[in-house]
């Protein structure tokens, strides 16, 4: 599946104009995400590619009016095969979706890593993939960790930002495996933060990294904002402690629970 749609871009690259529009429709496809309307939910989503195209992609799949399930991936390396390889996890994982439903992501995720082992012969390629589910009528947050970097939560009435923890591997490297899912409570006013690494990985003009611990001090600072707003907050502050300069793809959604 996956070399039938290398061959296909292929056909579009034989000049620089084609590559331009091809890598165009496919960096809309990863990063341009319909943000859905959902019932009791504040949502807020930022995303940017590094170079022209990239390896991030994020999806939203709301679930009647109380549910959201939500998708993140970053697939290694920054060119367009990176890019090609989040597209087709995008799609992959949006079809699963549909058939499987939203009540058991950690069979979606192993299907989707068994699917990608396959695919991805190149040692060197993996993915990592974060999928979760939010239904905002019992506040119930479930995620599926697989290789990503760890969600985020601040409570409501708390000054420390929460890690929920990735137990599972990346996508890509070994099939048939399991993976466990983490679930956790959500009150009212708590915000959840999904991110991929081109937020923490950034540095300074001294090689300094920007750290999952500026992030967290970050999103304490800007909590009054709300998520589209807080999701331009730590994207824009990012980008300034880089020197206006990211040189990895950064993505980040915001979730709050407001009744």
């Amino acid at each position: 599946m996956w070399a039938q749609l290398y061959r296909t871009i292929g056909s579009l690259t034989d000049s620089e104009r084609d590559f331009g529009l091809a890598a165009q429709r496919i960096q809309e496809a990863l990063l341009t995400v319909h943000v859905p309307t959902v019932s009791g939910l504040d949502l807020g989503v930022r995303a940017s590619p590094a170079r022209q195209v990239g390896g991030d992609y994020i999806d939203l799949f709301p679930f009647g009016t109380k549910r959201l399930v939500f998708a993140m991936g970053d697939a290694s390396g920054k060119s367009l095969s990176a890019a090609l390889n989040a597209l087709m996890l995008r799609y992959l994982v949006r079809g699963l979706v549909r058939v499987i439903g939203s009540d058991d992501l950690e069979s979606i995720t192993a299907h989707t890593n068994d699917i990608v082992t396959e695919d991805l012969h190149d040692g060197d390629q993996f993915i990592t993939f974060v999928i979760g589910e939010l239904d905002v009528s019992s506040g119930s947050l479930k995620v599926v960790n697989a290789g990503h970097e760890p969600p985020l939560i601040l409570r409501q009435d708390c000054s420390i930002v929460e890690s929920m923890s990735s137990p599972n591997l990346v996508l890509g490297v070994k099939p048939n495996l399991g993976f466990r899912g983490e679930q956790t409570p959500l009150g009212i006013g708590d915000i959840v933060i999904v991110y991929t690494d081109g937020l923490t990985e950034a540095t300074n003009k001294k090689g300094e990294l920007f750290t999952i611990e500026s992030l967290q001090d970050t999103i304490v600072e800007y909590r009054h904002l709300g998520s589209q707003q807080l999701a331009e907050a730590l994207f824009d502050t990012v980008r300034t402690y880089a020197g206006g300069d990211l040189r990895d793809d950064a993505t980040v959604l915001v979730m709050r629970r407001i009744r």
